[in-house]
């Protein structure tokens, strides 16, 4: 029996019952709430949310909550924390959105209603809101910690990730109808672009552990995440960004599988799939893909020796969404420039350069991933890369001449790979670009990690930042240099 099922039995099926039927209301609700976007104006829809945060700090919430017989006064604090944050900063959407619109901004800066009822649509279909609707919990029970919701499958977080896009792009197609948006085919592409973005986003922001309310976090993670793409006016063909997210789910999927990544960077790799491939083509991302499996392979390399000398990744190497991010960030942020300039001619001279730098900051994020974990296997001496005084082996700043071989190595298959997707036309410039980048890159994470990691300065994941904004940056300017 698992500690979710002994943990029910300890509650009456009265009380089962209650928590389907409060998360039945919670659902009713929420779906109401987007339905009245036909016939409520917008500064209602900020009074409305104003008065329930309000509300939130009188005994009005208790008594809705004794109706589910939701007793219990650290869960009751809990419930009104949580009801306040998410109807404040719901009251605060609907408040900037009212202020653009009378702004009179125009086709300017906006933040039009449907996006807030799109995040909206995919907060209330939470992985544990479904979970808590089907499965044998209670409302006093923290459902997160519960063997059953920790065990959840694939299948079932991708199936709820498809639902949390259907009704975040009939909520969106609902809203927009009733707010003066023409559903042109060309407006339902966009549309669609960013529901699966704030669907995958959502799914990423409930995965993370945080001290921030999961609801409160979701449903910010997906109204800025659509809000940005809204903005930048990008779109792609519906059939394009579907392929997109689905080539982006199994790739992930398999690197959960094969014990690469985590639940967080299962998501976190979709996104910066779809977001990549959809603002570039396949091979960009591809070769982003080339430095995961790289990086999960090499973790794995001589596990055990670097796990009994204390050297060892945690979590048995598996990578969470800070190692993708860390690393990923800025291929991330230059795929997107790529794509946004592309629809510019005036902008064209900026695209190899831009190349360059994607292809300088992957470099960077292998090369430095092959040399920590093949250098910290080395039988010869590890030397401080500022000083070259002797280190211990795993020490911040410390490089070995295996190490660097890695480095090379890993910057030097970038660099093919480059030239085999097409992205650099000539095999000895791709070669200088991501040696260029990815080895003076790898080796300015070392000096970070020698000054700025070892003082607590620096956390290994922003030297990662910093250092692959690095390896970007000197490819970038190699291209001027040569050219």
């Amino acid at each position: 029996m698992t500690s979710a099922e002994s943990s029910s039995t300890s509650y009456s099926d009265r009380d089962i019952r209650t928590c389907k039927l409060f998360y039945l209301a919670k659902y009713a609700a929420g779906i109401l709430f987007i339905l009245s976007a036909a016939v409520l104006p917008l500064w209602m829809f900020f009074a409305i949310c104003f008065i329930l945060f309000i509300l939130a700090f009188t005994p009005a919430l208790s008594k809705t909550a004794a109706l589910f017989h939701l007793t219990d006064e650290e869960k009751l604090r809990q419930l009104s924390f949580d009801f306040r944050l998410l109807a404040g900063i719901m009251a605060l959407s609907f408040l900037a959105a009212l202020l653009f619109e009378m702004s009179g901004l125009g086709t300017g800066i906006q933040l039009p209603s449907f996006l807030i009822f799109q995040a909206l649509a995919v907060t209330i279909f939470s992985t544990r809101s479904w979970y808590c609707l089907f499965g044998k919990v209670t409302l006093y029970e923290n459902v997160r910690e519960t063997d059953g919701f920790k065990n959840i499958s694939l299948l079932y977080e991708f199936f709820l990730i498809l639902l949390r896009v259907t009704v975040a792009f009939l909520a969106g197609v609902w809203a927009a109808s009733f707010t003066g948006f023409d559903l042109t085919a060309e407006f339902l592409n966009q549309l669609f672009f960013i529901s699966i973005i704030g669907a995958f986003v959502g799914s990423l922001f409930e995965s993370i552990p945080s001290k921030m309310n999961a609801n409160a976090s979701i449903y910010l993670g997906a109204l800025l995440s659509m809000w940005a793409l809204y903005l930048l006016g990008y779109q792609t063909p519906w059939s394009e960004t579907a392929l997109a997210a689905l080539f982006s789910v199994v790739l992930a999927f398999l690197a959960y599988r094969y014990k690469i990544a985590d639940v967080s960077a299962l998501f976190s790799a979709a996104v910066l799939g779809i977001v990549i491939i959809l603002f570039t083509n396949l091979w960009w991302f591809v070769l982003l893909v080339a430095f995961f499996i790289l990086g999960g392979g090499f973790t794995k390399y001589k596990f055990k020796q670097k796990k009994a000398a204390g050297l060892a990744e945690s979590k048995t190497g598996i990578r969470s969404y800070e190692n993708v991010f860390s690393n990923s960030f800025w291929a991330l942020a230059i795929a997107v420039l790529y794509g946004i300039l592309a629809a510019h001619p005036e902008y064209n001279w900026l695209a190899m350069p831009l190349v360059f730098a994607y292809v300088g900051t992957v470099a960077t994020a292998t090369g430095d991933t092959m040399a920590s974990e093949i250098g910290v296997t080395a039988k010869g001496p590890t030397y401080m890369i500022t000083n070259f005084r002797k280190a211990r082996v795993g020490e911040d700043g410390g490089v070995s001449l295996l190490g660097e071989a890695a480095a090379f190595i890993g910057s030097t298959i970038i660099g093919l790979m480059a030239f085999a997707f097409g992205m650099i036309g000539s095999l000895p410039l791709a070669l200088a670009v991501a040696i260029a980048g990815g080895f003076i890159g790898t080796n300015i994470d070392s000096v970070l990690g020698a000054i700025c990691q070892k003082r607590g300065w620096l956390t290994n994941s922003s030297v990662n930042f910093f250092s692959t904004l690095s390896g970007a940056v000197i490819s970038f300017a190699l291209y001027f240099l040569l050219f």
